[in-house]
């Protein structure tokens, strides 16, 4: 039987309706059926954030998506978000949306979706969000994004993971800067943890460079190029752990092992923790004050005896533990 146009029209409409949802109807995954079975939505454990309870976990991992919209439907009851290793390279404005909705969520975790920007509002009404995780992207905050208060809606944020966060064709001197800037016009002021390891990070400048977040307890600088650590710590009166692993320092003169033991020197509270192994010291004189300090310094050192030495003089110095040097001469 032949069809006129009115009939085909209507035909299709209740074929488009049938395949539209409202945002809200769920599939046996628990997840919004725009998520096309992708994800996985319900109670369930996370263990590094709330392990004595089960959470309402959205967790779309490795789920192919490549618009970020798709992110405005996640389920309001939602208390830890996981969108990892999709392919997101500019987050859109209000990645929630407009409507202060998700009010239980505290976790989101956008590691790996090759993120490249970040929109000024991208990040709105998220006023209860305690951890955002956004490793392993490709971000530049250089130029217009640094004049963007792009972290300024997390009013309650205690956790910031940036590991390997950054664009590699940008001079990292140039990103610490405006990342000061976005930190300072954010106003994190109850951020207790930085995570800013395995970004290229030759040299910290500005020697006020976290002084605006004065809750700060961890600082997670491993797996950089720093050679020294030339950043005060004095400003950072609640800091309790300092993560300097696997950088490049050689050695650290008297003037930064005076400002260790200034932050960290205080024995009594029994938390306080440094860590430097795995950097490359080279043990010949120059480090006897280094050899010293690790011998007498009340600063707790995590790791301590797996601080060794990479080379020196004697040529045998190299491999050995630095407290167990024995021969610390000068090179003739």
């Amino acid at each position: 039987m032949m069809m006129d146009g009115a009939h085909l029209l209507l035909l299709f409409s209740l074929v488009a309706m049938s395949t539209c949802y409202d945002g809200t109807e769920r599939d046996l995954t628990g997840c919004p059926k725009r998520f096309e079975q992708r994800c996985s939505c319900g109670l369930g454990y996370y263990s590094s954030w709330k392990p004595d309870r089960r959470v309402f976990i959205t967790n779309c991992t490795n789920s192919g998506f490549t618009n970020p919209d798709i992110i405005e439907y996640t389920p309001v009851e939602t208390e830890v978000l996981i969108f990892n290793g999709n392919q997101f390279e500019t987050l859109p404005w209000n990645l929630l949306g407009i409507w202060n909705e998700h009010e239980k969520l505290e976790v989101i975790d956008l590691t790996n979706n090759g993120i490249k920007e970040i929109q000024g509002t991208s990040f709105h009404a998220m006023n209860n969000v305690r951890r955002l995780i956004l490793n392993h992207n490709d971000i530049n905050i250089v130029y217009g994004m640094s004049r963007q208060r792009i972290f300024s809606n997390f009013e309650n944020l205690e956790e910031l993971h940036l590991t390997n966060a950054f664009t590699d064709n940008i001079d990292f001197k140039w990103y610490l800067t405006d990342l000061k800037d976005v930190l300072i016009s954010s106003e994190l002021k109850k951020l207790k943890k930085l995570h800013l390891e395995q970004n290229e990070i030759w040299e910290i400048k500005d020697d006020d460079m976290f002084c605006e977040l004065p809750e700060l307890m961890n600082l997670h600088l491993g797996d950089n190029q720093l050679s020294d650590i030339n950043f005060s710590l004095s400003c950072l009166k609640k800091l309790r752990y300092l993560y300097l692993e696997f950088n490049k320092i050689r050695n650290l003169g008297q003037d930064t092992l005076d400002k260790l033991d200034k932050a960290f020197g205080d024995s009594s509270s029994g938390i306080s923790q440094i860590d430097l192994h795995g950097n490359p010291f080279m043990c010949d004189c120059n480090i006897t004050p280094l050899y010293n300090w690790l011998k007498m310094t009340k600063a707790r050192l995590v790791n301590k005896r797996e601080m060794r030495c990479y080379d020196g003089f004697p040529a045998y110095n190299a491999g050995i533990r630095i407290v167990d040097a024995v021969e610390l001469n000068c090179i003739p």
